[in-house]
């Protein structure tokens, strides 16, 4: 899930700050990071506004590693595994509701998606978690799960808002960093 920058501003930057030594390195990297903890935050949000799934759960999903002045690349990294369906609000909720012979479990996982999806057969087993009998027997149980947020983050529109966010994050933050490397000259 790569997130692309363009640095059509870093021309200005080298222009104005030329004179100074390594001012064009702080402010880049300055802006960079400023603009990757921005895409986290976005990514976070897009995501959220998709998917039915908290903040909580995301966020930890997403680890940042910024740009140094020797460095001027940052990366946001996903890392996760498929998330439970319970993490998803299924609908009955309790315990030992849902199988054989009621009303279909249901869940929501996209929230552009009308309404919630059933689960044949599935009900709510120890833990919490939504599972479903393999057979006739009451073992063995399978456990259903959804998307991992990695995947979520994959997806086009989230994608598409994160780097829209990101850019202009970054746009704003190097310039405002070129005007103080300039105001911190002239002292």
């Amino acid at each position: 899930m790569p997130v692309d920058f363009r640095l059509e501003r870093a021309d200005r930057a080298r222009r104005l700050l030329a004179h100074l030594p390594g001012g064009v390195q702080r402010a880049m990297y300055r802006a960079i990071n400023r603009a990757i903890v921005a895409a986290r935050t976005s990514m976070s949000k897009q995501i959220r506004r998709k998917y039915k799934i908290p903040a909580k759960i995301v966020r930890p999903s997403f680890r940042v590693r910024k740009a140094t002045r020797s460095k001027l690349g940052a990366s946001l990294d996903g890392k996760g595994l498929r998330l439970p369906l319970a993490e998803f609000g299924p609908r009955p909720s309790e315990p030992g509701t849902g199988g054989a012979g009621k009303p279909d479990m249901r869940v929501k996982v996209r929230k552009d998606t009308g309404r919630a999806k059933p689960v044949p057969g599935g009900f709510i087993a120890r833990k919490g978690l939504v599972a479903r009998r393999k057979g006739k027997e009451r073992t063995p149980l399978e456990f259903l799960y959804g998307p991992a947020v990695p995947q979520m983050a994959g997806n086009e529109d989230v994608l598409a808002g994160v780097e829209e966010r990101a850019q202009a994050v970054l746009d704003k933050r190097l310039d405002h960093e070129v005007d103080f490397e300039l105001r911190r000259a002239a002292k």
